[in-house]
């Protein structure tokens, strides 16, 4: 009598079973979809973070090396002028003319064999550097190179200073003395003033030797810092160049650390974004996704009370499992993220709201037409790879980025999740697509390449950009020897007289002026970019020495006769030209710029205003 009872008790127990199991089920499936979201989107936010870090990190190894090698410069010209000139030098007489660059560094002078001062750019009283770490150095032998000292406070200036100094040899090889020249250890990190590394991002310049000649911590500047025990160095001694965690020793701040260790000198060059403020947006959306989980959770446990109280009632059991089936209905057409569901050959089935939104189209427009119609057309292969995968058993799920075309035109990045549902039997029914926008990060990932190779002043590729034109230009000339291109080099003349006179904003407005006329006379197939300073370079494709030095002639004759505009005031602008031929006989591309760079050092030599042309490699 009492069997039917017991089975309805137990249908009932099973069934609150099952209730249990699937909230449960879902409840963690629904926190490991966040859990590992955020998972994902936190290494993708480091990962970023990194990737831009070792962009500034080696912007900023270019850069440092290129001023040393200036300042290198200067020293040797100087060293060799006293060897010809001995006290009679008028190192300050260079400095005036401009022979001689005095903007990259506050004094340089020559100390004898004994350490007196004896020559300087500056009037000087009588000071003796023999204790002098750099002195000393010399002194002892050291070999013939740039010494790069820690900073010191300097005697002559006054001020805390990088000295930099290379040594004197008398005719018979002994010691006769060093040539210094000092730099405000400032000038190093002011070149990231501008750079978007947070309040609290870290750059640093450090010596090999563990000291840091100096240190940017947000707006804050600090020079002459012992780092010998810093995690940075004992990175550095696994890998020349890389990127970790920091931990932030000096003031506990976790930092994101990207370094690079200088080819040519022992200086060590790193970028760091603050892990709290790399992750700040990370962590705020995270915070709200968690608690929307928690509370579409207690939404869940909630719902599953209410239906093991109701199953008592067989109609309130309908009613709510009615009920159910419209929340989750709701969920699917108000999630956050584009969902589909597509058949055995890929029509779409049913589709979101939102995945709509992302497409433009209707959802009448979308039902019944296939995946592919709506994918762009270099994506469609991967698409259906995948699709043979699902369908062959070798993956449950498959993640990827890929486009589709809005029916605008216009693209649509995604990242595309697409798993095959199958029936109990393991029948296929049909694929569920979740769709993700990632048209802006690819947006932001677009800008930041191209922060990486453009000059930020005028607009134009940078010297690493151009640089890498020239190479592809050099190889395709080795490829093919019939093919010809030219390199132009151009200096704005005058250009420190124009700074001295109007100011450094008028200077940059005369660069930004220049910069436009060239890209004004190129041709599309042609390259042009930014060097440094007031210099420009252009790669003329095809061209033959003889065209190439009537462009450079008509392009140096379009500038003088364009005068730069500032605010009602027209400044006159002249260029020297330096024209050289690649040559499929050069080691490297960068042969022909240095030719270039000799013929418009002749340009200068000659008057300034006019178009050398090295003839080395032009047969």
């Amino acid at each position: 009598m009492n069997t039917a009872p017991a089975r309805g008790s137990r249908r009932f127990a099973d069934v609150n079973l099952l209730i249990g199991v699937f909230s449960a089920l879902l409840i963690g499936g629904l926190w490991f979809y966040m859990i590992t979201k955020h998972e994902g989107e936190y290494r993708e936010t480091v990962e970023a973070a990194f990737r831009q870090n070792s962009n500034l990190a080696v912007a900023y190894e270019e850069h440092i090396v290129r001023t040393l090698k200036g300042f290198d410069s200067a020293l040797l010209f100087v060293r060799h002028e006293y060897r010809r000139a001995g006290r009679a030098l008028d190192i300050a007489r260079y400095v005036e003319d401009g022979v001689v660059d005095s903007q990259l560094f506050s004094i340089l002078s020559v100390v004898d064999e004994r350490g007196d001062v004896v020559l300087s750019s500056r009037a000087f009283e009588p000071t003796n550097y023999a204790d002098r770490e750099f002195f000393r150095v010399h002194q002892r032998g050291g070999g013939d190179v740039l010494y790069i000292n820690r900073p010191v406070l300097g005697r002559v200036s006054g001020t805390w200073q990088v000295p930099m100094s290379r040594r004197i040899s008398k005719a018979d090889g002994s010691f006769g003395g060093v040539v210094v020249l000092s730099v405000d250890p400032g000038y190093f990190a002011r070149f990231y003033q501008k750079a978007d590394i947070g309040t609290k991002g870290l750059v640093t310049l450090v010596g090999i030797d563990g000291i840091a000649r100096v240190r940017r911590v947000g707006s804050e500047l600090s020079f002459d810092i012992d780092m010998t025990g810093s995690s940075l160095l004992r990175q550095r001694a696994k890998l020349e160049h890389g990127q970790f965690l920091s931990l932030g020793g000096f003031d506990d701040v976790r930092r994101l650390l990207s370094y690079r260790t200088l080819r040519e000198y022992p200086l060590i060059v790193a970028v760091g974004a603050a892990e709290q403020e790399v992750l700040r947006e990370s962590l705020r959306n995270r915070n709200r996704d968690y608690g929307m989980a928690l509370l579409v959770s207690l939404v869940i446990v909630a719902f599953a009370v209410m239906l093991k109280v109701t199953l008592a009632r067989q109609r309130r059991a309908r009613e709510a499992l009615a009920n159910s089936e419209a929340r989750f209905r709701g969920a699917f057409e108000q999630a956050a993220i584009g969902m589909a569901h597509t058949s055995m050959d890929r029509r779409f089935l049913q589709v979101n709201q939102r995945f709509c939104d992302m497409l433009g189209y209707t959802r009448e427009e979308l039902m019944g037409k296939a995946a592919t119609d709506f994918t762009h057309p270099e994506d469609r292969g991967s698409a259906t790879h995948d699709r043979q995968r699902l369908l062959a058993g070798e993956a449950d799920s498959l993640s990827a980025e890929k486009r589709y075309v809005r029916k605008d035109g216009s693209l649509l990045w995604v990242n595309r999740t697409v798993s095959l549902v199958r029936d109990a039997e393991g029948q296929p029914l049909y694929f569920l697509r979740i769709v993700e926008d990632i048209t802006e990060r690819k947006r932001l990932e677009n800008e930041l390449r191209e922060m990486a190779t453009t000059d930020m002043l005028t607009g134009m590729p940078n010297r690493r950009a151009f640089i890498a034109w020239l190479e592809e230009e050099h190889a395709r000339i080795r490829r093919f020897p019939e093919q010809q291109a030219a390199v132009l080099m151009l200096d704005v003349d005058d250009f420190k007289r124009v700074n001295d006179t109007h100011g450094h904003a008028v200077g940059d407005t005369v660069l930004r002026h220049v910069a436009e006329l060239i890209r004004r006379g190129i041709r599309e197939v042609d390259a042009c970019g930014r060097l440094g300073g007031e210099e420009f370079a252009v790669l003329l494709t095809g061209a033959t020495p003889a065209a190439a030095a009537e462009f450079a002639e008509r392009l140096r004759r379009g500038i003088a006769a364009s005068p730069a505009s500032n605010g009602g005031l027209e400044i006159g602008v002249t260029v020297s030209i330096g024209v050289s031929a690649l040559s499929r006989e050069d080691d490297g591309a960068d042969a022909a710029l240095l030719r270039a760079d000799r013929a418009l050092y002749r340009a200068k030599e000659s008057g300034r205003n006019r178009v050398e042309t090295d003839t080395g490699r032009m047969a």
